[in-house]
């Protein structure tokens, strides 16, 4: 286990922070969680001798294990270039080289890959990110090749109530006046295309703007200067006004099963992932009981962790069926 100046000499600052803060640096129970879980994706993804594509793979931990429990090859896509680099480093430090594992900067969706590129594609805490999230699912059922299988796991599962205050509480935090990261970047957006408006006319119209994107929000702001009035409601309020990113929106599991049916993906929810032999007594006790339900009734998970997993198999045409 290095010291933390190690870390640092070798990976970027917020490496440390990031892991640190999911107490996993010099924690080997926490990384004996991070080993079953990613045993745990590989076994879903049947990616024993198959290829992989991994969808903002931050780090690329979770796709390098996959890559070492045996997936012929796997492709870890990133758009933050340290956290690609992280992943390279990872992999030529393995004894010997993980020749079978490929960190790539870029966004997977739009790098265009061939169709039918890969047995299994999997995105995790990623998808509640997605701003196009039919186009999403459209473009992995493209990548997958018959009987391929799309692997979701996110912690923004809307129907596990007990972490709903906590996720509001970061919404507002974002939209706090006026420093508040989304309210500050709208009012400086607004500024830097009316600079005619300014003090309260600004605040307000950075109010009246709140979950619009980009030129939406100039032409709301048109709109208030002709009548004094915003028509336009956004479906959420909390996204960033440049790029529309949301802050991990909360997603129920039963309405993305009918996104996945709409891609043409046959779905299926996945018993929540729950460590084994790694907590003292009686918090495994607790979890043991609950992997115990949540395997026999696996739709219980959703309401018992704040976790879903789901998975969706791109069917398998026969000559009867037609062309996809």
């Amino acid at each position: 286990m290095q010291s933390d100046a190690g870390i640092r000499a070798q990976f970027p600052e917020y490496f440390l922070t990031y892991y640190t803060y999911l107490r996993i640096i010099r924690n080997p129970p926490r990384i004996e969680h991070v080993f079953q879980k990613a045993r745990d994706m590989y076994r879903y993804l049947e990616a024993e001798g198959k290829d992989v594509l991994d969808l903002g793979a931050g780090f690329g931990l979770e796709a390098l294990l996959v890559a070492i429990y045996g997936a012929r090859r796997v492709v870890a896509t990133e758009i933050d270039r340290d956290m690609v680099e992280v992943g390279r480093y990872l992999a030529e430090r393995m004894d010997p080289p993980m020749t079978n594992f490929e960190s790539k900067y870029g966004d997977g969706i739009a790098m265009q890959f061939p169709s039918a590129s890969f047995d299994g594609v999997m995105a995790n805490c990623v998808i509640s990110h997605v701003r196009d999230l039919e186009g999403f699912l459209g473009e992995a059922h493209r990548l997958l090749r018959p009987g391929g299988i799309f692997f979701l796991s996110d912690e923004n599962n809307s129907l596990f109530l007990p972490a709903r205050p906590r996720r509001r509480r970061g919404w507002r935090q974002m939209e706090r006046e006026p420093r508040g990261p989304y309210f500050a970047a709208r009012l400086a957006f607004i500024g830097e295309h009316f600079p005619q408006i300014t003090g309260n006319e600004l605040l307000e119209t950075a109010r009246l703007t709140r979950g619009l994107v980009g030129k939406d929000i100039l032409s709301a702001v048109q709109e208030y200067q002709a009548s004094r009035r915003v028509a336009a409601r956004p479906a959420f309020l909390y996204r960033d006004p440049v790029d529309g990113q949301y802050p991990e929106r909360e997603l129920n599991p039963y309405w993305l099963m009918r996104k996945f049916r709409d891609a043409g993906l046959k779905p299926e929810l996945l018993p929540a992932f729950f460590s084994r032999s790694i907590e003292n007594n009686p918090r495994q006790w607790v979890k043991d009981v609950l992997r115990f339900f949540c395997s026999l009734v696996p739709p219980l998970s959703v309401y018992v962790w704040p976790i879903m997993r789901l998975r969706g198999r791109k069917p398998v045409l026969t000559p009867s069926a037609g062309v996809s």
